[in-house]
């Protein structure tokens, strides 16, 4: 058996949470519910589940308190959750898994798949832990960038460009450091775009901050502060002189 527990301060929530818990999964056993950041790290200490379900907001401040609090972060974890863009950016790029109220069945089946499929890896702690320091760092305008052996903390001002290799991006520093994470560019150019970041190709994201010029000669590029030249695609070529134009 799985055992679960469920930290939300809506009767509701929980109630849904049961019925669907009950409905797809008999294998999963919820062990006890709580409502607040006190309950919930008192039932997860005392019960050591293999799974929560969690509510960012709830009584007495919200659930990444909570993981705060724990010494021990070996359980997959589901944030069940209203909308709130800054929390669910950190969630992302920690690899955990989010399910937004109200609660669709479909989206709580697939996500609790993955969560056993994790489970069974064992491959919890890691994703639980990189949250906490994404959720503290972003409000700080920091990236916590997490290699195979290290988490580092990076201020936004300090990225000069990224360039992405597949399923890997490569962050480049004002400093000269080279860090390469296992993520798409995609995502880190979605989190980006609101603190002055531009994506002119689809492998390369630029700091606005360290373009020198934009050389229209030949379909295009820019070039950095440091000589670094960077393609611009022929579709976003546009797109890019207007963004320039209006600085």
């Amino acid at each position: 058996m799985i055992k679960t527990i469920i930290v939300d301060d809506e009767i509701t929530s929980r109630e849904t949470i049961k019925y669907l818990i009950a409905e797809y999964f008999s294998h999963i056993e919820i062990s006890a519910e709580a409502e607040s950041v006190d309950e919930a790290v008192n039932v997860i200490t005392r019960y050591k589940p293999d799974l929560v379900f969690m509510d960012i907001e709830i009584k007495g401040g919200t659930g990444i308190q909570v993981l705060k609090q724990l010494n021990n972060h070996d359980f997959k974890l589901i944030f069940i959750t209203a909308f709130n863009d800054f929390a669910i950016k950190a969630i992302k790029f920690s690899a955990i898994d989010y399910i937004l109220k109200p609660i669709n069945e479909f989206e709580f089946q697939s996500g609790v798949e993955r969560a056993i499929a994790a489970i069974n890896k064992q491959n919890n702690r890691t994703s639980t832990d990189s949250l906490v320091v994404n959720i503290e760092s972003l409000k700080d305008k920091k990236l916590a960038l997490r290699t195979s052996q290290e988490i580092h903390l990076v201020n936004f001002n300090d990225i000069v460009h990224c360039e992405s290799d597949n399923a890997y991006t490569t962050f480049y520093l004002n400093t000269g450091e080279k860090i390469m994470v296992s993520k798409g560019i995609g995502e880190y150019a979605e989190l980006l775009s609101e603190y002055g970041f531009i994506r002119p190709h689809q492998s390369h994201l630029v700091n606005i901050e360290y373009i020198k010029k934009l050389d229209k000669s030949e379909g295009g590029y820019i070039v950095l502060k440091d000589k670094t030249q960077i393609p611009i695609s022929g579709r976003r070529r546009q797109q890019l002189i207007d963004i320039l134009n209006r600085m």
